[in-house]
């Protein structure tokens, strides 16, 4: 309680002696006129003092309480309407959409991501003119009816649509004094599990793809070896072909689980920049001599032009190697014989938003070229345009998922061209300083 509150006037502690002046007068009068003995009188002077003392006393505590209690409410009523202001404003700037239905599905309230995501003119309207899916509206109406918690995954947008999971819970008010009947309330929220969905998929198909990728090379290797242990038993032609085979199969094998651990690899460092300096002419110059094996077999050269003298770039050596090695093999394994492989060095510098400085290298073969429909697809793991023929020619399905995951760490990107039977160039740009 505050000073003021507890702050007692003079006029306060002569209440009773002034409540008993006009008794005492009285008293006086009757005493006069001789009805009322003297010692009477002050008898009961005395003992209506004592009363007025006593009931001024009980009236100050009552009223000390009271305001008391008053204060009380006035504070409560303060954080009430504080808390009340602080949880509106915690809802409003929500991502994630949350509405309040009444039980005829009305919208009551709404924050700002469900309007942006329903429509700015949704108040006081049902909910089923702005999510038409059965499901939902059918939850709804359970949750209503039963007062049950529900949840229901839909999917939103008609032109790309988005995993969308809705959440429903039953909020029971009670009524007031007059009517005593409880109001059911339903209050909703809505989460975007599109990229949850996504990765379940995207896990869903690895492990598939990965135990195709191994399972086909063991079937082969084991049926080798049944062979060699029965028919071919004692044929050393046969023998020497199957070894072989398995040979290649195991090498197959090999590779592929090298490629997932480095692409597993890759993932764990994707946030952590990379610090190294690259000499990019130097790096292509290395990884061409180490594929000078493969270029002589096809009978073809690589030709490497640097006009803008292009060089030192913020990069990761081992793994821009690997990309520079995976691009150049690829054009190398997929273009025509005695043909050239161009690759080439351009400096860049953006004007907008920031002056900013980048290099970029193209590898440009000859060959039968990749259809459009393919493009957007080439960077997916163990997608292949050619599946037979990239087996026969050893590959993966996961070079140039590789690449992409690399090329994301160094903040670059990376554009497939590529016409039928003519040509197929790729491009990768990477920023001289990786932020």
């Amino acid at each position: 309680m505050d000073q003021k509150s507890s702050y007692h006037s003079p006029l306060h502690e002569l209440r009773p002696l002034i409540y008993t002046l006009p008794v005492a007068l009285l008293l006086l009068i009757f005493t006069l006129f001789e009805t009322v003995s003297v010692a009477n009188a002050i008898i009961i002077t005395i003992l209506t003092f004592i009363s007025m003392i006593y009931l001024n006393r009980r009236y100050e505590e009552e009223n000390a309480e009271l305001r008391r209690k008053t204060i009380l409410q006035e504070h409560e009523s303060r954080d009430t309407r504080a808390s009340q202001f602080l949880l509106t404003n915690i809802m409003e700037n929500l991502t994630d959409p949350f509405l309040l239905l009444d039980s005829r599905k009305r919208i009551l309230m709404a924050n700002k991501s469900a309007i942006n995501m329903l429509g700015s003119d949704i108040l006081r309207k049902d909910i089923s003119l702005f999510i038409r899916n059965p499901d939902v509206n059918n939850a709804i109406r359970k949750t209503i009816r039963t007062g049950t918690t529900q949840t229901v995954e839909y999917l939103h947008g008609n032109i790309v649509q988005r995993n969308m999971l809705v959440r429903l819970h039953a909020l029971d008010i009670q009524g007031s004094e007059d009517n005593h009947e409880n109001k059911r309330y339903v209050f909703l929220s809505i989460y975007d599990i599109t990229l949850i969905k996504q990765a379940e998929q995207m896990r869903v198909d690895f492990v598939a793809n990965a135990s195709h990728e191994l399972r086909t090379p063991l079937a082969s290797i084991l049926g080798f070896v049944e062979t060699l242990q029965g028919p071919a038993k004692n044929d050393l032609q046969a023998q020497e072909r199957f070894l072989r085979i398995m040979h290649d199969e195991a090498s197959r094998m090999t590779r592929l689980v090298d490629d997932l651990l480095s692409l597993s690899k890759i993932e764990r460092e994707a946030h952590i920049p990379p610090e190294g300096t690259v000499h990019l002419p130097t790096l292509i110059n290395s990884v061409t001599e180490t594929l000078a094996m493969r270029l002589k077999e096809r009978n073809m050269t690589v030709k490497v032009s640097n006009p803008d003298n292009a060089a030192e770039i913020t990069g990761d050596y081992d793994q821009l190697t690997q990309v520079v090695q995976n691009l150049l093999d690829n054009a190398i394994k997929y273009g025509h014989e005695n043909t050239t492989v161009d690759v080439a060095l351009k400096k860049h510098t953006s004007e907008f938003p920031i002056h900013e400085q980048s290099v970029s290298f193209s590898i440009t073969n000859r060959g039968n070229g990749i259809p459009a429909e393919h493009i957007p697809r080439l960077m997916e793991r163990f997608y292949r345009v050619d599946t037979a023929r990239s087996r026969s020619l050893g590959g993966t399905g996961l070079g140039l998922a590789i690449v992409k995951h690399i090329i994301q760490r160094h903040k670059g990107h990376i554009l497939f061209e590529s016409e039928v039977n003519e040509y197929t160039r790729v491009t990768v740009t990477l920023p001289n300083k990786t932020n």
